[in-house]
């Protein structure tokens, strides 16, 4: 892992385009490979009481993404709102893109006793019975203070900020979910004896997310060649690696 070649400051002043870009997903990809919980989550050993405490609110972070319960507009809505605001034509182009990607998380849904389940949670259920849990279990868990504050910190970023600023944020799902997904996949091979097939949401998440960093690099690349357009986009990125970060803090007591 090699450390970016700017500092924040110096990236936003000095790099433009495709080489802001190029220095962003170097950045996303060293901030979560540089955090302690990350290095905590590569050598826990936790039973599986604790795993499963970890993992379910990682599933309910998740879950916001297109928001778990109906009525709940989810971190998707909340920016395609934003965006809807804004008469730019660079906007319209990433409004389209995440209105399609709802479409996507959403297809196949259904909605059961005011909960919406997508087949990602289905395969989440999937995962969490092969825990020995079982739906109602999974239904009934509370989000712990520190995955309360993460999805009210990232829907205020996707709501309230300026539209680019939203896109930033989402430039860190995209680089770093894969990341830390790859490595929760490897805390579950290392401490459970769960079969492959009951890690697919978890293997699906990180393959889903690579594809989504292309059209992300896509709508990034329209917004990164002036001044005020890249400390937005900045602005995003560490108000979204700041809050993934408290949150890796408070869910990694159930490992140590």
């Amino acid at each position: 892992m090699t450390k970016p070649i700017a500092s924040p400051d110096e990236a936003v002043e000095q790099l433009m385009g495709e080489q802001f870009i190029d220095w962003v997903m170097d950045y996303v990809y060293f901030k979560i490979h540089e955090d302690p919980q990350m290095s905590l989550i590569k050598s826990a050993q936790p039973k599986i009481e604790k795993l499963r405490k970890f993992l379910l609110q990682l599933f309910l972070t998740d879950e916001a993404f297109v928001g778990g319960a109906e009525g709940d507009p989810g971190f998707l809505r909340f920016a395609i709102a934003n965006l809807s605001e804004s008469d730019d034509p660079v906007a319209e182009s990433a409004l389209t893109i995440l209105e399609k990607r709802r479409l996507d998380e959403l297809l196949g849904h259904k909605v059961d006793k005011g909960m919406i389940v997508t087949p990602t949670r289905e395969l989440w259920l999937r995962l969490f019975k092969a825990l020995d849990w079982s739906e109602d279990e999974v239904n009934r868990v509370e989000s712990k203070q520190w995955t309360r504050n993460y999805i009210a910190d990232v829907s205020d970023v996707l709501s309230n900020a300026e539209w680019q600023t939203a896109i930033g944020a989402f430039a860190v799902f995209e680089r770093a979910i894969p990341e830390e997904y790859k490595v929760v996949i490897n805390l579950v091979k290392n401490c459970t004896q769960v079969a492959d097939h009951n890690l697919e949401v978890l293997i699906k998440r990180v393959s889903m997310y690579d594809q989504y960093a292309s059209e992300g690099s896509h709508i990034l690349e329209k917004i990164v060649f002036d001044q005020p357009s890249k400390h937005l986009v900045w602005e995003g990125i560490r108000r979204h690696l700041d809050a993934r970060s408290e949150f890796y803090a408070g869910n990694a007591k159930y490992l140590s």
